[in-house]
């Protein structure tokens, strides 16, 4: 094959010469380096703050400042609406603090939190990406006396991307760039106390990111550009859990989580050498999760938490974190 501008051709060998087959193409290695790359940043954004959803709960019902760490990592394939695969390796780490704030009615706490994660794409035939991501961000929590609660989430995110290509000819093309995200997240839901110390906690959640556009050039003259990237993600799940007392006096507390989600953004427009392409990632999802917590000390707890989402466009086969968290 030889690569000419966003597409891949066919070659034909009549007698000494060369043809372009010019009806079996396939999208080049450039292009779907560029695509995946777009694509990639609101996938990032949101794996990064589903760490920090499966711990708010505890947060609300303690009530108590305290300080965080979380580690997390997550292997994500996904296919464009165009029809470019890669696959997404990301690993990151969280922390943050959180201080109650006096309210007449229920409990409220505000957070600050800040993190770093990297993102390794592999495409087919030798192309990889790069994304290592920056992000600071706040959110705040209330729950009502009787078990009905809000979160909010707002987070800012720079990324710092590049692309390594495996070229047709077995020749290397790199490129890179730097864009920001920015976004937010809304969830309602209950805490609703059942008999024998267990729990059902029916939520809904939206969630939105912008990602800035920016222009791809690699060093073998392909040129990618994209408007910004949107993400609109709708949510409605329930967990149920079980709150445990230890004999030395600590806590045990398992749960599972199963959800459904909707991606509501149908076009992510990129173009590569004057060629739209549609990046988006429209579609639906089902989501499964399973998590614990425990408590060390009378001010350490320790959580875990494992996932696995499958979707239209998108399957995280496995997705896990663990972290402590310190009151004071």
């Amino acid at each position: 094959r030889v690569d000419l501008g966003a597409y891949s051709y066919l070659l034909e060998q009549q007698g000494n010469d060369w043809f372009v087959v010019g009806g079996d193409k396939v999208i080049s290695p450039s292009t779907q380096s560029a695509l995946a790359l777009y694509s990639a940043a609101p996938a990032i954004w949101m794996s990064e703050l589903s760490t920090l959803r499966s711990r708010m709960g505890e947060v609300r019902v303690s009530g108590q400042a305290g300080g965080w760490i979380r580690a997390y990592g997550s292997r994500l394939n996904a296919t464009t609406n165009d029809g470019v695969d890669y696959r997404q390796k990301q690993s990151g780490l969280s922390l943050g603090a959180d201080a109650p704030v006096e309210v007449s009615n229920g409990r409220l706490l505000v957070v600050v939190l800040g993190g770093y994660s990297t993102s390794d794409l592999d495409l087919s035939r030798g192309t990889t990406g790069k994304v290592a991501s920056y992000y600071a961000g706040a959110y705040g929590t209330w729950l009502s006396d009787d078990g009905y609660y809000v979160d909010g989430v707002l987070k800012l995110n720079r990324f710092r991307n590049k692309a390594d290509v495996a070229m047709s000819d077995a020749s290397k093309a790199k490129g890179d760039y730097n864009n920001t995200g920015v976004g937010g997240w809304v969830e309602l839901g209950r805490h609703i106390k059942l008999t024998d110390d267990y729990f059902l906690e029916p939520f809904a959640q939206l969630s939105s990111v912008v990602v800035q556009g920016q222009e791809l050039r690699l060093d073998n003259g392909m040129k990618a550009k994209n408007a910004r990237t949107r993400s609109v993600l709708g949510k409605v799940g329930t967990s149920l859990g079980r709150t445990v007392a230890l004999k030395d006096g600590g806590v045990l507390q398992p749960y599972v989580r199963v959800a459904v989600a909707q991606e509501f953004s149908r076009r992510n427009e990129v173009k590569a050498n004057d060629v739209k392409f549609d990046n988006s990632l429209f579609g639906s999802r089902g989501e499964l999760g399973a998590g614990v917590s425990v408590s060390l000390s009378e001010r350490l707890k320790l959580h875990a938490d494992v996932d696995y989402m499958k979707g239209q466009h998108i399957e995280q086969p496995w997705g896990a974190n663990v972290g402590l968290r310190l009151t004071f």
